[in-house]
């Protein structure tokens, strides 16, 4: 099933962030908790993991773009079975 990773709000007052780096390209695979992006905040660049198992299908958003928090960035195809687990 393909989920759409939206921005997360990583601090109280974030309302957008800039992808500075994507650290996984379409057709990887990515793991939950792995760090899948970097993004400055008006306070801190922070790496972001992400939060669902799967392949990094599409990126929406490029490095250096800035983007409102909750807006999609990506599509992970998610694992819909976990034969290692």
């Amino acid at each position: 099933m393909a989920i759409q990773f939206l921005l997360p709000r990583l601090g109280e007052t974030m309302e957008e962030g800039t992808i500075i780096q994507w650290l996984r390209k379409p057709g990887e695979r990515v793991q939950r908790g792995q760090p899948l992006l970097v993004v400055e905040t008006d306070k801190a660049t922070v790496e972001v993991p992400s939060y669902a198992n799967g392949i990094l299908s599409a990126i929406l958003k490029a490095e250096g773009e800035t983007v409102p928090v909750n807006t999609p960035i990506a599509v992970i195809d998610e694992d819909t079975e976990s034969p290692h687990e």
